[in-house]
């Protein structure tokens, strides 16, 4: 099974929540099912959030964890909000994240110190996380066009998802990176995978063969385009994960 990125829009005030408490990140996540009822799995999500606000320790909701709720919410109206919020959809990258993110930011997750790593990213061997921290970097070394962090960039919520930490864009961010995306441009972003795909040694976890690949790519950076600028255009802030 691939592992799928995902962005989400959420409002600064449904951040701030998650930033705070943690143990809501799950139910938040849970609220994209309530909408559909009748379906056992999501019986099976409201039934975990109308249980929240027991007094027992809550930990569960992150694996070895001994945190237990020192908030008390209007669950009523957590609810409402959290269902508000996915009435926006995800955008979902699919399998297509690792090359969107090389295609953006000039490195692959994962082998951030390896020889597909641009050498203005380079960074110390010790350094163990599957994105670089960046936003953006104006006229790079790689081919003077920015270098735009739109999928791996952000600071980490306390809670994981299936693979990895949930980050997050507060909007001033957001507004940093739907900035570089629109200098970037169209066109620069197809310069770039043109350039690539023609050097004797190109990144091996591109199929530079397939025909069809520079206009999914280009497709894919024209939605991330169009999910940022809904984002600015609210002041929201973005959620960013792999599923």
């Amino acid at each position: 099974m691939s592992i799928i990125g995902k962005i989400k829009i959420i409002s600064s005030s449904t951040l701030e929540l998650l930033r705070e408490d943690p143990l809501l990140v799950a139910a938040f996540f849970d609220a994209q099912w309530w909408s559909e009822s009748g379906e056992k799995i999501n019986q099976e999500a409201k039934a975990r959030f109308v249980n929240l606000p027991s007094p027992q320790d809550l930990g569960w909701l992150i694996p070895a964890s001994p945190l237990q709720w020192e908030n008390s919410y209007d669950w009523q109206a957590l609810e409402e909000q959290f269902l508000a919020e996915w009435e926006t959809a995800e955008l979902d990258l699919h399998k297509y994240w690792p090359e969107i993110t090389f295609l953006l930011a000039g490195y692959v997750p994962g082998y951030v110190t390896s020889e597909w790593t641009v050498p203005e990213l380079n960074v110390d061997n010790k350094y163990e996380k599957e994105f670089l921290p960046f936003l953006l970097i104006e006229n790079s070394a790689w081919d003077g066009l920015p270098l735009v962090n739109a999928f791996g960039a952000g600071a980490e919520l306390a809670y994981s998802r299936d693979y990895g930490a949930v980050r997050y864009l507060v909007s001033s961010e957001v507004e940093q990176i739907f900035d570089g995306l629109l200098k970037l441009s169209p066109k620069g972003y197809r310069k770039r995978f043109i350039r690539e795909s023609k050097k004797p040694g190109p990144l091996p976890w591109i199929d530079w063969s397939e025909e069809e690949m520079l206009y999914w790519m280009t497709d894919y950076y024209r939605e991330i385009v169009a999910y940022y600028r809904n984002a600015v255009s609210q002041h929201k802030t973005l959620l960013l994960y792999l599923t």
